[in-house]
């Protein structure tokens, strides 16, 4: 049986050459076994859990021949469920490890298929490895996967070798962006201990630090219920019990005592009075995922741990940015903070797209209904970790986005092409019905161009435009000129127009328009901007540029819904398209 090596917790660690340093994934730890009879994925526990990831199956068997000769083999690793190429939803690999019927496992399996990220590898043509050291087990896991020849789009595949990283800042920031789990720190010379925890591998926890107010106390099991304050009553936030040191533990459960009630044999209710600092994973109905008290907070009101400061704690805000009129009204129904959370949620998207690009904002510093105005180069008042070309403003950091958000810069537009380049990475369609009621013929243009792209060899992606329209992307890498993409979009636009007169123009001025689409492909050109996905828009429901899977794009869809409030949630239930695609590439 598996006996898998495991990490012992650190709070810290320093940079040491003998370090090698791992993302450290939020799923299940995993054994797979392959051997050429068939594939089984086994738990930490030594449960089976082949059936409940039929995907991570399917892949191997349609992979076997690459590796037949290196069969039988044991890799270790991680199951997951991507987000990003960093960050692993565990809630969603949890609901799939209790799904029950194979028809539900089937269906999930397709709609938000898992991966298998190896990290290890214990048995190699059926032999042992364990006594080899961590680098010489690493290039054994290299050649596994040489053998497959994959595309570096992680999350195209189900199988994947972990990345490793030799520093530490460019782990820890990597880390914090995508905000995962953690880092693992590997002894490189170290062996394989079966079975055993270790200290030459060390795991270090990307804890958010929330607030909380203590609000009972189980003398039975020594945890402490924590609330936060919602609306003029209290909510449960969830139960923490371990992080005190037995004086600190003695002060709370003493005042409980001496000013509490008690409800039952073992359980005291007392009046929220005593705020704390609590570290954690996640917060999220009702529960603290790996909770550990972190300090007494006596300088706080209990009723300032709010779901607001419990929504901008878990975001993970850099230390450069403090939220300036967080409750100021930027759309009808979002304030500055929730510009700025959603921001921060969606970064690991969004800066990709504007890497080395020159950026214009639209800044509504009152608010969508009052005055705006663009921005595009450096002024005197900006920090330092903005970074320019020329005078040209950039967005390559996660503090850049979020100051820009910061300061009510709402719509966020980028050129075709990297500064360093003169050609595009991408040509862009943009579809532009005469109003929201005749979104449909967005759709249909859309379509249609994806076929003669299809027929061209080019691959297609489309987002809303965040307003009426549709925008179809499709990258390119810098292998035409602008003259050679103006040139197919043309024809392609012309095509359109010729075949359904009645829907489509090429025509400039809205006035000659009529009520048709507009295919606009004069704007794909050097200067010209498009707004960048995931970028808000200026519309009372804070709607949102969104890329969308081919199969979502139907005549009854409402571009509306795709919001400011809505698109996080999406992004860990569906992922994004663009990423999944390679449309979007994350170094």
């Amino acid at each position: 049986m598996w006996q898998p090596m495991l990490p012992t917790l650190a709070g810290h660690v320093d940079e040491q050459e003998k370090w090698l340093y791992e993302v450290k994934y939020d799923g299940f730890r995993c054994g797979l076994e392959w051997k050429k009879s068939g594939i089984t994925l086994w738990s930490r526990n030594n449960h089976d859990l082949t059936e409940q990831f039929p995907e991570i199956v399917t892949w191997c068997n349609n992979h076997q021949e690459y590796v037949a000769n290196l069969l039988p083999l044991f890799l270790d690793g991680e199951l997951v469920i991507l987000r990003t190429p960093y960050q692993s939803i565990f809630s969603q690999v949890q609901q799939r490890s209790r799904l029950k019927t194979k028809k539900k496992i089937e269906m999930s399996s397709t709609a938000r298929p898992a991966s298998y990220i190896s990290f290890d590898i214990v048995e190699y043509k059926g032999k042992s490895v364990i006594n080899k050291t961590l680098s010489e087990r690493k290039k054994l896991l290299e050649t596994v996967f040489r053998s497959f020849s994959l595309e570096t789009n992680l999350l195209q595949e189900r199988l994947a070798m972990v990345t490793s990283f030799e520093s530490l800042q460019e782990m820890e920031a990597l880390v914090f962006l995508h905000q995962c789990e953690g880092i693992v720190v590997k002894d490189r010379n170290s062996h394989y201990a079966y079975g055993k925890r270790t200290e030459n591998w060390l795991k270090v926890k990307n804890y958010r630090k929330i607030l909380g107010v203590v609000a009972g106390w189980n003398s039975k099991n020594d945890y402490f219920q924590t609330v936060i304050y919602n609306n003029k009553q209290w909510s449960e936030l969830g139960k923490v019990k371990n992080g005190m040191n037995p004086e600190e533990r003695k002060t709370v459960t003493t005042f409980i005592r001496e000013n509490g009630t008690k409800q039952n044999a073992y359980y005291w209710k007392v009046n929220p009075s005593i705020c704390i600092e609590i570290n954690c994973l996640d917060a999220e109905n009702q529960e603290l995922r790996e909770p550990n008290f972190s300090r007494f907070r006596f300088d706080l009101e209990p009723e300032e741990c709010t779901p607001k400061q419990l929504a901008l704690q878990l975001s993970q805000l850099p230390e450069t940015i403090e939220v300036n009129k967080p409750e100021k009204l930027l759309f009808p129904n979002v304030s500055k903070q929730d510009l700025v959370t959603y921001y921060r949620q969606v970064a690991p998207f969004m800066l990709p797209r504007l890497s080395d690009k020159h950026l214009t904002v639209i800044r509504y510093p009152d608010g969508i209904d009052e005055d705006s105005f663009f921005q595009k180069h450096l002024s005197k008042a900006e920090p330092a970790f903005i970074e320019t070309e020329g005078d040209h403003l950039l967005c390559n950091n996660l503090d850049s986005l979020l100051y820009f958000a910061n300061h009510a810069a709402i719509e966020f537009h980028i050129p075709f092409h990297k500064i360093k380049t003169k050609n595009p990475d991408e040509i862009v369609f943009d579809l532009d019905p005469p109003s929201l009621d005749q979104f449909p013929l967005a759709v249909l243009a859309a379509k249609l161009i994806r076929q003669l792209l299809d027929y061209k060899g080019f691959e297609s992606f489309v987002k809303t435009s965040g307003k009426t329209g549709l925008q179809v992307h499709t990258p390119v890498k810098g292998s035409m000129s602008f003259d050679q993409t103006r040139e197919l979009m043309e024809a392609i636009a012309h095509v359109l127009v010729d075949k359904y007169p009645e829907s489509f123009t090429t025509e400039r001025l809205i006035k000659n328009r009529g009520n048709k689409l507009y295919i606009d492909y004069v704007q794909h050109a050097p200067k010209k901007t498009i707004i960048a996905p995931y970028s808000t828009r200026a519309t009372k429901e804070a709607t949102v540029s969104t890329p969308l899977f081919w199969e979502e794009l139907t005549e009854d869809l409402d571009p509306r819904v795709f919001t400011v409030k809505t698109i996080p949630e999406r992004l860990n239930q569906k992922g994004c398209p663009f990423l999944i695609g390679g449309c979007t590439i994350i170094d």
